[in-house]
Protein backbone atom coordinates (compact mmCIF):
# COMPACT_ATOMS: atom_id res chain seq x y z
CA UNK A 1 0.00 0.00 0.00
CA UNK A 2 2.50 2.40 -0.87
CA UNK A 3 0.10 4.84 -2.62
CA UNK A 4 -2.55 5.99 0.72
CA UNK A 5 -5.91 6.35 -0.70
CA UNK A 6 -6.32 10.17 0.24
CA UNK A 7 -3.33 10.42 -2.51
CA UNK A 8 -5.85 9.05 -5.29
CA UNK A 9 -6.57 11.78 -7.71
CA UNK A 10 -10.14 13.01 -7.91
CA UNK A 11 -11.43 14.54 -11.34
CA UNK A 12 -7.86 15.39 -12.48
CA UNK A 13 -7.18 16.98 -9.30
CA UNK A 14 -6.76 15.85 -5.61
CA UNK A 15 -9.74 15.87 -2.95
CA UNK A 16 -9.64 19.16 -1.09
CA UNK A 17 -10.18 17.21 2.32
CA UNK A 18 -10.16 20.83 3.81
CA UNK A 19 -13.07 22.75 1.56
CA UNK A 20 -15.33 19.34 2.01
CA UNK A 21 -15.11 19.65 5.49
CA UNK A 22 -15.71 23.35 5.61
CA UNK A 23 -18.96 22.94 3.37
CA UNK A 24 -20.24 20.79 5.37
CA UNK A 25 -19.77 22.83 9.08
CA UNK A 26 -23.48 22.71 10.90
CA UNK A 27 -23.53 25.56 13.78
CA UNK A 28 -24.17 23.68 16.74
CA UNK A 29 -25.95 25.88 19.81
CA UNK A 30 -24.08 23.40 22.20
CA UNK A 31 -20.93 23.79 21.55
CA UNK A 32 -21.21 27.59 21.37
CA UNK A 33 -22.67 27.21 24.91
CA UNK A 34 -19.64 25.72 25.64
CA UNK A 35 -17.57 28.27 24.36
CA UNK A 36 -19.08 30.63 25.79
CA UNK A 37 -18.94 28.71 29.21
CA UNK A 38 -14.73 28.03 28.91
CA UNK A 39 -14.53 31.86 28.23
CA UNK A 40 -17.06 33.31 30.97
CA UNK A 41 -16.04 30.11 33.73
CA UNK A 42 -12.97 28.61 33.23
CA UNK A 43 -12.93 26.47 36.77
CA UNK A 44 -16.49 24.98 35.56
CA UNK A 45 -15.31 24.05 32.18
CA UNK A 46 -11.73 22.17 33.58
CA UNK A 47 -14.03 20.27 35.51
CA UNK A 48 -16.18 19.06 32.17
CA UNK A 49 -14.97 15.54 30.88
CA UNK A 50 -12.36 15.40 28.44
CA UNK A 51 -14.76 14.42 25.83
CA UNK A 52 -16.37 17.27 25.45
CA UNK A 53 -13.26 19.56 25.99
CA UNK A 54 -11.96 17.39 22.67
CA UNK A 55 -15.50 17.91 21.41
CA UNK A 56 -15.41 21.41 21.43
CA UNK A 57 -11.67 21.57 20.32
CA UNK A 58 -12.74 19.68 16.78
CA UNK A 59 -15.88 21.79 16.72
CA UNK A 60 -14.01 24.91 16.78
CA UNK A 61 -11.14 23.76 14.31
CA UNK A 62 -13.56 23.22 12.25
CA UNK A 63 -15.33 26.78 12.56
CA UNK A 64 -12.31 27.72 11.91
CA UNK A 65 -11.92 26.25 8.61
CA UNK A 66 -15.67 27.06 7.56
CA UNK A 67 -14.31 30.58 8.03
CA UNK A 68 -11.30 30.56 6.09
CA UNK A 69 -12.94 28.99 3.25
CA UNK A 70 -15.93 31.68 3.69
CA UNK A 71 -18.70 29.33 4.85
CA UNK A 72 -21.17 32.11 6.70
CA UNK A 73 -20.68 29.95 10.64
CA UNK A 74 -23.55 32.55 11.73
CA UNK A 75 -26.82 30.81 10.20
CA UNK A 76 -28.38 27.71 12.24
CA UNK A 77 -28.26 25.03 9.44
CA UNK A 78 -26.35 25.80 6.51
Amino acid sequence: MSNPLYAVGFLDDFADKDRNRAMEFKRDERMEHLAALRASRPEVFDQMGTTVRISLGYYENDKKNAIAHGVDVNKGNN
